[in-house]
């Protein structure tokens, strides 16, 4: 673990606590995903670019391949196994999806990419109870985004949850 990588994004997180401003959470999220992306190892960080150009030609077999590799040489690297869970989503694997995902949140727990794309797939099967959970973990990393509450209100209205 790389502790000034660490420490950037500890300080990225509290100002994101802070930001009110929509611009200025889009820049300190954006700071986070340049973080997230560099590996450190230049060879991962080039075939973590073809993956992503796959993925934005829909050559998802071809990404999960890419993916797999810098997993394979980097199992620590967050962003890999994230970047995999995605191709597997965008293929309709969401079972695959679901597991690197998890594999993404052990390494990286506030992973606010990893924990929308765990959102989406719990809608779209209809997982009401681990949509909440996943819409309230995103609320504490993103607590300005007044979207989030509106979709925690409605989920806990369709579930009976009353807030005290």
């Amino acid at each position: 673990m790389n502790i000034m990588r660490e420490e950037k994004l500890d300080s990225l997180f509290a100002a994101l606590q802070l930001a009110e401003e929509d611009n200025l959470q889009q820049e300190i999220e954006g700071r986070i995903w340049e973080i997230w992306m560099e590996s450190g190892n230049p060879q991962v960080n080039q075939i973590m670019k073809i993956g992503v150009e796959q993925m934005g030609q829909e050559s998802y077999k071809q990404a999960i391949n890419s993916f797999s590799k810098i997993i394979e040489a980097a199992p620590d690297y967050a962003e890999g196994w994230n970047k995999r869970a995605t191709a597997y989503f965008l293929r309709g694997d969401f079972k695959a999806s679901l597991k690197d995902i998890e594999e993404t949140l052990a390494r990286e727990k506030r992973h606010f990419g990893a924990i929308s794309g765990r959102l989406s797939i719990q809608s779209l099967i209809g997982d009401n109870k681990g949509s909440l959970e996943s819409l309230r973990k995103l609320h504490e990393l993103l607590p300005h985004e007044e979207q989030l509450e509106k979709e925690i209100q409605k989920l806990e209205e369709k579930l009976g949850i009353r807030k005290i």
